[in-house]
């Protein structure tokens, strides 16, 4: 199995001691400070992607407001409404209806509503063009609309009212997908922010290992010379310091377990340096196995939990949510859209 490529690389179990310097902790400390940098303007940029409302701060400029309460409010008060519309915009259909008002010969050649369609559809690019095509042509089916509303009306419906459910039905579902679709986008996001702060925190540990290894094995290169000396790095990084853990994943306590043990040692032996050597190509390892990007998701499907929580949302934003046992279907047994 090919390893996965990354920022960082692994160092050899045989013949580590010259690569283990001082210049070469802090350039791999300031590499995993790069990475996590750029991952945390990627995060940010999306998070901030999904803002609805945005600031004030560019609306309001702090510098012109003062500190206390009273001129603040002042100050505010004084300001024109936040959201009303400014009397200096125009928008152009009301140019347009202005300046043609009185203009017979434009008024009888007004666009009917074909050549309007006509006119919309030839201006569509191409991924707005064939979304049109999907759902002007997708339509529900017919002999299930009818068996729905007459299970419902307990009646038989006419040929019309059909008609007028499938197209209502059609409506609504697109509605469906498009809250579905946005769920997805949020849940993407959501795990984007996980992953982040799985790579903070295997970053930290690196940092952490990677330092504990190199003093001890300057300390080993001078004391091989009668010299007792004690190689310390000094920066913020507090390589005896132990990692917290949770209980959920039994591996991943013994891990941390036995790197927390063997941080915490004072000895330095053969035995402590390549625990730490292995414990840091693993982290190595699975550092650069994480992508914050969520980009080649794009084109993921939709999954049945986007359509539970898009429909759970349509009846929140329509204030109509009901109750409970209405959320099951058959003998209250499962989720709808199962």
């Amino acid at each position: 199995m090919v390893e996965p490529q990354g920022p960082l690389d692994i160092l050899p179990v045989v013949n580590y001691q010259p690569l283990l310097t001082e210049a070469n902790y802090f350039s791999t400390k300031q590499m995993i400070n790069q990475v996590l940098s750029e991952d945390q303007e990627y995060v940010a940029w999306k998070l901030k992607d999904l803002r609805t409302g945005g600031t004030m701060n560019n609306f309001i400029s702090q510098s012109q407001i003062d500190t206390t309460s009273s001129q603040r409010t002042n100050e505010v008060s004084k300001m024109p409404h936040l959201n009303s519309v400014p009397k200096n915009l125009h928008f152009m259909r009301d140019i347009y209806d202005r300046l043609n008002a009185n203009d017979d010969e434009i008024k009888g050649n007004e666009l009917s509503y074909e050549d309007q369609f006509k006119l919309l559809v030839l201006n569509l690019d191409s991924e707005q063009n064939n979304r049109f095509e999907v759902f002007h042509r997708t339509s529900l089916n017919k002999s299930q609309v009818k068996k729905l509303a007459s299970t419902v009306c307990n009646q038989t419906i006419s040929e019309n009212i059909r008609v007028f459910l499938q197209a209502i039905g059609k409506v609504y579902v697109g509605e469906i997908i498009e809250l579905a679709l946005d769920v997805r986008k949020k849940w993407f996001n959501a795990r984007m922010a996980i992953e982040f702060d799985r790579r903070k925190e295997f970053a930290k540990r690196l940092k952490k290992i990677l330092k504990k290894l190199t003093q001890l094995t300057n300390a080993t290169d001078v004391n091989e010379k009668d010299k007792q000396t004690d190689i310390e790095i000094e920066d913020s990084v507090d390589e005896n310091e132990s990692d917290t853990y949770f209980d959920d994943d039994e591996d991943e306590v013994r891990e941390i377990k036995t790197s927390n043990k063997l941080l915490s040692t004072d000895k330095n032996s053969q035995e402590v340096r390549l625990g730490l050597l292995n414990h840091y190509n693993k982290l190595v390892k699975d550092f650069n196995k994480i992508d914050v990007s969520i980009e080649k998701y794009n084109k993921s499907p939709i999954l049945p939990e986007h359509i539970r929580e898009a429909w759970r949302l349509y009846q929140l934003q329509n204030d109509t949510l009901p109750a409970d046992q209405w959320r099951y279907q058959g003998e209250n047994s499962g989720n709808m859209f199962r």
